[in-house]
Parts: C-alpha cells; sequence; structure tokens
C-alpha cells in the first residue's frame, strides 16, 4: 500500500504497536533511528538513504527527538520540513513539533488565542531587573522538557536567585499544596477528536503517569471536549497529548505534547488507541499525496 518510516532517536512499546498496525494495512514499514540517516538532495528529489539503501516513503511517524546540540536538532527538523516539502506525509509535522515542544511558544499561542492557562512568566537570566509576578506558589519548568521532569517548587521568589539556566520559565502553581491528592487530565485527540482521557492523580504535585500517578478513565464533558477540539485545530494538531487542568470550576491548559505516549492510556481504554491513530494517520496520507499530485 504505502512505504511508511517511524523515525525517532528511539523506539519502544508504541513503535511496535504502531508498525502492527500499519502492517495489517499492508503497508512496508522502515523503523529508522536518526543517527542512521544520510540525506540525498540530488536529482531535483529528496530522500533518505539508510544502510547504503535510497528510501522512497509515502509518510513519517516521529516517534522521539532527544536533546542534542543546536545543529543535531535543527538538523532533524530541517529533515523532516523538507520530506514535507517534497510531498510526504510527517506525523506530527515539524512546525507543530517545534511550536508544542517549546514552552514559551506553546503558552503564547494559548493566550493569543484567548486560551486558559496558568499565569507564566518568562526572562532572561542576564535581565538583572527581573520583577517577578507575586504569585502564591510558583512552578519552574525547563522549556524543552517531558514526562514531569525537573519541574520544580517553589515557594519563595528568593529562591530563584541562584537559578543556572538562562532562560526562566514560571507558571503560577494551580492548587492547594494541602490537599491529600493532586490531579490533572490528559486528553489524546487525532484529527481533531477525541481519542480518549484519563485523569491523572497523585499525593505529588506532579501529576505525570511516568512519576506514579494513578490513572483512570475520564468521562468527557461537553467544555473538555469543545477545549480540546479546539486547542487541536488551533495548533493544527495531527494527533497529541493535551494536559487541562481544572481548577476553580474553570478549564486550565497546562502544556500540548506533539509526540505523546499512550501506553498508560490503553491500559484503562477497551477501544485500539494505535489502529484509532494509524488510520487517521492513513488518511492524512492519502490526502498529502493527493494534494502533492495536483
Amino acid at each position: 500500500m504505502y512505504k511508511i518510516a517511524i523515525l525517532g532517536d528511539l523506539h519502544d512499546w508504541h513503535t511496535k504497536r504502531i508498525q502492527v498496525c500499519l502492517s495489517k494495512q499492508k503497508c512496508e514499514v522502515f523503523v529508522l533511528n536518526f543517527k542512521e540517516l544520510s540525506l540525498c538532495l540530488f536529482d531535483n528529489e529528496i530522500t533518505i538513504r539508510n544502510n547504503k539503501k535510497l528510501l522512497n516513503i509515502d509518510g513519517v511517524w516521529v516517534r522521539f527527538i532527544e536533546n542534542g546540540s543546536l545543529e543535531e536538532v535543527t538538523s532533524k527538523l530541517t529533515i523532516l520540513h523538507l520530506l514535507e516539502e517534497s510531498g510526504v506525509y510527517v506525523h506530527n509535522s515539524p512546525s507543530i513539533i517545534e511550536k508544542t515542544v517549546d514552552k514559551v511558544r506553546a503558552t503564547g499561542i494559548l493566550e493569543i488565542n484567548k486560551i486558559l492557562s496558568p499565569k507564566t512568566f518568562i526572562s532572561f537570566k542576564k535581565n538583572k531587573e527581573i520583577q517577578i509576578p507575586n504569585f502564591k506558589n510558583y512552578l519552574l519548568k525547563p522549556i524543552f522538557g517531558s514526562q514531569g521532569k525537573n519541574i520544580k517548587l517553589v515557594k519563595n521568589s528568593d529562591e530563584l536567585e541562584n537559578y543556572d539556566h538562562d532562560v526562566m520559565y514560571l507558571q503560577e502553581f494551580l492548587g492547594d499544596l494541602n490537599q491529600n491528592k493532586f490531579s490533572d487530565y490528559r486528553i489524546l485527540v487525532s484529527n481533531h477528536k477525541i481519542v480518549s482521557a484519563m485523569e491523572r492523580s497523585s499525593e505529588n504535585y506532579i501529576t505525570n503517569a511516568y512519576q506514579g500517578a494513578e490513572c483512570k478513565k475520564l468521562k468527557i464533558s461537553h467544555a473538555l471536549k469543545s477545549l480540546s477540539e479546539k486547542i487541536s485545530k488551533v495548533f493544527k494538531l495531527g494527533y497529541a497529548g493535551i494536559d487541562i487542568k481544572k481548577y476553580k470550576n474553570s478549564l486550565y491548559t497546562l502544556e500540548i505534547n506533539g509526540i505523546p505516549s499512550w501506553k498508560n492510556m490503553q491500559n484503562i481504554e477497551k477501544n485500539n488507541i494505535t489502529k484509532i491513530l494509524v488510520d487517521d494517520f492513513l488518511e492524512k496520507v492519502v490526502i498529502m499525496k493527493n494534494e502533492f499530485r495536483t
């Protein structure tokens, strides 16, 4: 049917499940690592080479991009941009990855589109006249990060004096630190529709499943459905994980993960999530190929 590359810096359960579902759809599947690739730009074509073999790909599913030098990260994204411009459907597209992986940009897009998110403050370290907003409690987050790693709770702005990163990203903490449990929602969207949703709860203020949070299936309210679909359309998502928190009867968007995991969600979801995602992906591959022909 189609030649599909699952591309990333590492491959796990998700790659295996995607590969199985694509193979059942009679696709030829290549599991590739960025470090194995060469990009060939000649004969008026853009192709990728792996193990001295040229691969003409119809679609690319991006699974993971690790931290690296500026040259490494931009070159990986450039490969995706060039493949997309040559008529290959990339899932998620490099422009979506760029918008969602950067917390500053993602939060800014939410604000511009009047989508409620925690109050956020960003400043450069070299700014000696920083006036930090008076939030009750702060969450200090890495601009590029996932799975709840390296997030620090700050109760007093004086604790930030020895902050050793070049850019400070602070968000107001939503909630009461004295509560017994903390919770938020992870919504998985594809093709601007909700595929599944779960509530994550923990005794820790970090409620990521990879940090040990308990997960249970979440009933979708009209407000949650409307918000998730709006975010998906604003960011032009192929698929993504959207983190939302209910606080004082309002829904706040915390983060958008453009390369989401769904293993924990599948444990509490009866529908085959991977099959739904793969069906939506192949639909977009067909659309891209038809548009490029015309």
